[in-house]
């Protein structure tokens, strides 16, 4: 059978888009071959600057870009390649199902999944933030095209409940796939004499947003100053501070998380740079060599956690405290509702514990063991259905 990853990324600069990529294709697979299917696969996403597909040897995949300029100039290509699918899976990037990035992020989103409905494909959303969504043309879009999707899967409670705001029925609740996302652990690039602690800066809450907005996001904190006092406050205190940039787009410095890390070694030359990552496995590989992590990048404390490192993710938006929550894991630290102040006097406090949260994150992985293990299920009850011929979609 032949199986569309939609919204799937071997590519991308953002390395939390190729972890979800990696490990939702790892995941179908197993279930398809637990059913006895041998599964090819057709990535239909963005493209990016890197290279980090999975192994050729037991994978068989191709790659069609879905952007703006081959909707215009040849539709049809993209539609008969999305048709020639026995069922299509959509990520959506981990968040984009929602309005918050914007109108025109949202479209693109419809058109895709639209293309695979009028098809008769049946379209599963895999496991992402469904929402928010902030205008009621909107909702009332998307709950459209969920009601007519096979299945919709939610990743943390938050999207859950929109869900059941927007009567959806064919919906379960499980877990961020990243999680699930294969590592090697590595300490060689750490003194082992000092405490190691990463920082995930985010370029995007760096410059404000996207498209030179102020302060998109509505933030109470001032993230560059929260930044760098973070910085100086763990320099000063003796540790071995490593930035760890996770989302590194070539040619587009306002979302590059590397440049702005270059950019802050230059002021504070005691830091250290993780290189610009192959992929997303290396970049866990790096995280999980560290003692304690604090990260904007949602997808970088992803690594972190589940690799049982003790981390505060810093929260832009209600994905993090959604997916966190899930978890029973209560260290966000918000920024929309933190000042500054009180968003570093929380890090601190929580790397002053980091014993207590190494306790919590472990027992939060015992949760991500169960969740993943029903999303795995479910899958299996999906391939049984497309085996058994199951209607496409929802009536």
């Amino acid at each position: 059978m032949k199986f569309g990853l939609l919204w799937h990324s071997f590519s991308s600069g953002n390395l939390g888009v190729g972890a979800l990529s990696i490990s939702n294709m790892l995941l179908i697979d197993e279930a398809a071959r637990k059913k006895g299917i041998t599964p090819e696969f057709l990535i239909i996403g963005s493209s990016g600057p890197s290279n980090y597909p999975p192994s050729t040897e037991r994978f068989k995949y191709e790659f069609i870009e879905f952007n703006e300029k081959t909707l215009l100039k040849s539709p049809l290509t993209l539609l008969n390649a999305i048709r020639s699918c026995d069922a299509v899976f959509d990520i959506g990037e981990g968040d984009s199902f929602s309005d918050i990035y914007g109108n025109k992020r949202l479209i693109k989103l419809l058109l895709s999944k639209g293309m695979a409905l009028t098809g008769h494909v049946p379209l599963i959303l895999s496991p992402q933030t469904i929402g928010p969504f902030k205008s009621d043309i909107a909702a009332k879009a998307s709950a459209y095209v969920m009601k007519k999707s096979s299945m919709v899967f939610a990743r943390d409670h938050q999207s859950f409940s929109v869900l059941n705001r927007l009567d959806i029925e064919n919906r379960d609740e499980v877990i961020d796939v990243a999680f699930a996302l294969p590592f090697t652990r590595s300490s060689e690039h750490r003194s082992p004499d000092r405490l190691a602690v990463g920082i995930s800066v985010s370029a995007l809450l760096h410059h404000g947003g996207y498209e030179g907005s102020s302060n998109q996001f509505g933030l109470r904190a001032n993230y560059e100053e929260l930044t760098s006092r973070l910085i100086e406050a763990l320099i000063a205190q003796g540790h071995e501070v490593h930035l760890v940039p996770h989302v590194i787009p070539l040619g587009f410095p306002e979302e590059d998380d590397y440049t702005v890390s270059e950019a802050l070694r230059e002021r504070y030359p005691q830091l250290k740079l993780a290189p610009r990552f192959k992929g997303p496995i290396e970049a866990k590989s790096y995280i999980s060599g560290l003692d304690f992590f604090i990260g904007a990048r949602m997808h970088a404390t992803i690594g972190a956690f589940s690799a049982g490192i003790p981390v505060v993710p810093l929260a832009y938006s209600r994905k993090f405290s959604g997916l966190y929550e899930s978890l029973d894991y209560h260290r966000v630290v918000d920024l929309k509702t933190e000042s500054t102040d009180s968003a570093l006097q929380k890090v601190l406090d929580s790397l002053e514990n980091r014993e207590q949260l190494r306790q919590e994150v472990a027992a939060g992985a015992e949760i991500i063991k169960r969740k993943l293990a029903a999303y795995g299920a479910a899958l299996e009850d999906i391939m049984t259905s497309l085996i058994q011929g199951q209607p496409a979609y929802q009536e």
